[in-house]
């Protein structure tokens, strides 16, 4: 992603990849924040002429952050197991408090034999990460699903992911996922935001009869996917063509 931004300005932020391909949430310094769409953007764009009548804004700073605030105030989809239908698997919850602070951070390891396929859990577009063995994946919610501890990923950023598709494939018996959303009240009256601003949740998984938060070790049979999770990150004319073919 490339920003295009008035000279005038300093910028003091992350470099962002041209090849990114989800929204970033820009954030300057005591002023608004700014929703940057994939590809090419204006950030701010100023003439230098309205620097003495708008105040220095040489010293003006950015931070880029990835991902957006999600609209609803904590995430409510539905995810699938990341294993075929009918396979056993033991999920295992993982909970880690951060150092001197009270918030937490969650993840799941589901335990499964070395190189069996892992599969989405919720559809979403894949994005870079620094492991190229790893998936990350950006939902239509602005929330993540980071995959990782695998021994390959089969998917490369910038794909369209539909849930159930294969995406990896596990290393050792473990694939690991964590889930998390950009969090709008660590930023302090629209200050960059000072630590690490992302929230980890606990997802509700379809276990064959009902939603479920894992809280401790369980051994499940993978239940099929519902048309619900199937369709629920599509767009309105996708969810027509998807109930049309299935008839």
């Amino acid at each position: 992603m490339r920003f295009k931004i008035s000279i005038v300005l300093l910028i003091v932020a992350a470099t962002v990849s041209a090849q990114e391909f989800l929204q970033y949430m820009v954030v300057r310094k005591g002023a608004r924040y700014y929703n940057a769409l994939p590809g090419e953007n204006i950030v701010e764009s100023r003439p230098v002429q309205s620097q003495a009548s708008e105040g220095n804004y040489a010293t003006t700073e950015y931070r880029y952050y990835r991902g957006t605030f999600p609209k609803k105030n904590y995430p409510q989809a539905i995810y699938a197991f990341p294993f075929k239908a009918k396979e056993r698997i033991l999920i295992d919850p993982h909970t880690i408090h951060f150092k001197q602070s009270e918030r937490t951070e969650n993840y799941i390891s589901f335990a499964k034999e070395n190189n069996d396929t892992v599969y989405a859990m919720r559809g979403g577009v894949a994005c870079l990460t620094g492991d190229k063995k790893g998936v990350v994946i950006n939902h239509v919610d602005e929330t993540f699903a980071v995959y990782y501890h695998m021994f390959k990923a089969l998917v490369t950023p910038g794909d369209a992911v539909e849930v159930g598709q294969p995406i990896g494939l596990v290393r050792g018996e473990n694939v690991y996922v964590g889930f998390v959303y950009l969090d709008e009240q660590y930023f302090k009256q629209k200050e960059l935001a000072t630590e690490y601003p992302y929230t980890h949740f606990v997802p509700q998984i379809w276990d064959g009869t009902q939603y479920v938060q894992y809280e401790k070790v369980t051994t499940v049979v993978v239940p099929k996917l519902t048309d619900e999770i199937i369709t629920q990150d599509m767009s309105k004319s996708q969810k027509k063509r998807y109930f049309k073919h299935k008839k």
